[in-house]
């Protein structure tokens, strides 16, 4: 027993030298912070438009027609980030990150300071607190819940679920625009603009399905640039008409789609009924 001790403690006492320990390997910090230059180069500019949009809302030269502008300008910057990206194949988890900072700030922080800085002018200041508020809670929920559905692929590339921010934000800005100088004074006015930005809000935040250009499909692609030319062109000369105009378009959008839908299911369904009932003639031989 006394050996069986002595052997069993000088077995204990001896390095473990020849096990083998195995290393947990770390992602390194370089990898997943990469970055992409051109797209995230674009993700900067619509930062940057944003914070010019917003000092052109509080700051002392007050002008929210330029400051619209410089929103429509972040909103097409948006739109070519990701694009790029994926084009390029450099889009990265860090990339979609910063997107979403940077959204966040334009769409939700610069554009719910307009809302309240526009629509609350001739007092309800408080209401018009929470309500921007509002505005900007379900913008981030609505970003955050993107990131989460679109990193675990739970809809198709062309499906957005609930109405994308930058849309929310333009269509703040198509009121400011289609109004212009008169804002909101009465009561029953700022009720109205209280309960727009709150339909706004609500439907980012639901699941309402908007279509998006990824995997669309376009017959003739020289009437394509044309209707894109004509876009451009309309922006450029009309911005007051043509961004109100987009906007509520494709707010709509849904119901179009919609009833296209169900009016095409409906006609398949009566050209069905139509063969099923037709009767077959059948040749007897002589």
């Amino acid at each position: 027993m006394d050996k069986d001790n002595s052997l069993e403690d000088s077995i204990a006492s001896k390095p473990l030298t020849k096990m083998k320990r195995k290393r947990i390997s770390k992602p390194k910090i370089s990898t997943l912070t990469r970055i992409s230059f051109l797209p995230s180069l674009f993700t900067m500019l619509n930062l940057f438009l944003g914070y010019k949009a917003l000092i052109y809302i509080i700051g002392p030269k007050q002008n929210f027609k330029i400051a619209i502008y410089y929103i429509t300008a972040s909103v097409i910057m948006d739109g070519f980030d990701g694009t790029i990206a994926r084009l390029t194949h450099t889009e990265s988890n860090f990339g979609m990150q910063l997107d979403s900072l940077a959204d966040a700030v334009t769409f939700g922080l610069v554009t719910s300071m307009l809302a309240f800085e526009w629509g609350f002018q001739s007092g309800f200041s408080q209401i018009g607190s929470i309500v921007s508020f509002v505005f900007l809670s379900a913008g981030l929920i609505r970003l955050a819940r993107f990131n989460v559905l679109k990193e675990a692929q739970a809809f198709p590339a062309n499906i957005f679920i609930g109405m994308p921010i930058p849309t929310a934000a333009l269509s703040i800005c198509s009121v400011v625009l289609v109004f212009g100088s008169k804002p909101p004074l009465s009561r029953t006015g700022i009720l109205f603009f209280s309960l727009y930005i709150l339909l706004i809000s609500l439907l980012m935040i639901s699941n309402v399905k908007y279509r998006t250009m990824k995997k669309f499909v376009f017959k003739n692609s020289l009437k394509t640039l044309f209707l894109l030319a004509l876009i451009v062109g309309c922006l450029v000369i009309f911005p007051d008409i043509t961004i109100p105009i987009l906007t509520f378009s494709y707010m709509l959008s849904p119901l179009l789609f919609y009833f296209f839908i169900r009016k095409s299911k409906n006609t398949e369904a009566s050209g069905g009924d139509k063969k099923a009932g037709s009767p077959q003639v059948t040749k007897s031989g002589a």
